[in-house]
C-alpha cells in the first residue's frame, strides 16, 4: 500500500523534503500558494528587466550531501558566488559594501569603524570552529521526545 504525503509549501526546503519522500517510495504532493515553486531560493523580476533573488544567496548553505543525493548538479543547479555579498545604502549617498573577500571586508570596515576589524576575524575565527559541527548535527536525526 502506497503512502501519500502532502508537503504544505513549496519553498526550498518543503521541495527537497518532497524529494525524499518521494525518493524513500512515497507518493508526494506539493501544495504552493504562490504560482512559483521554490520559496527563498527563487530569482524573479522586480522591476522590468531587473532580476534578483529574494533570498536564494542561502541556497549556498544548502548542504552539499543534499546537493550529492539528489543529483541537482545533474538537473541543472549552478550556484554562482555573488561579487558583492551586501549592499547597504547610506544617506549620504555613501555605501557599506560587504565585500566576499576578507581584505576587502576588513578596508570596508576600517572606513566606518576601524576598531570593528578585530571583532570581525575573532567572529569568523568562532564561526570557522562552529560551523563544521553544526554541518554535521543537521545530518542527524533529531532525538525522540516523548511526553
Amino acid at each position: 500500500m502506497t503512502k501519500t504525503v502532502i508537503i504544505i509549501g513549496g519553498g526550498h526546503n518543503g521541495l527537497v523534503c518532497a524529494a525524499y519522500l518521494a525518493k524513500a517510495g512515497l507518493e508526494v504532493t506539493v501544495v504552493e500558494r504562490r504560482p512559483v515553486l521554490g520559496g527563498a531560493a527563487v530569482t524573479e523580476e522586480f522591476h522590468p528587466g531587473f532580476r534578483n533573488s529574494i533570498a536564494s544567496y542561502t541556497v549556498s548553505l544548502l548542504h552539499p550531501k543534499i546537493i550529492a543525493d539528489l543529483n541537482l548538479a545533474r538537473h541543472g543547479l549552478r550556484i554562482i558566488p555573488r561579487r558583492i555579498n551586501n549592499y547597504l545604502p547610506l544617506p549620504d549617498g555613501d555605501a557599506f559594501i560587504a565585500w566576499p573577500e576578507p581584505e576587502s571586508l576588513q578596508r570596508e570596515i576600517a572606513r566606518f569603524a576601524e576598531s570593528d576589524i578585530d571583532n570581525l576575524r575573532h567572529y569568523n575565527q568562532l564561526l570557522a570552529a562552529v560551523v563544521p559541527i553544526i554541518k554535521d548535527l543537521l545530518l542527524q536525526t533529531p532525538p525522540a521526545i516523548h511526553a
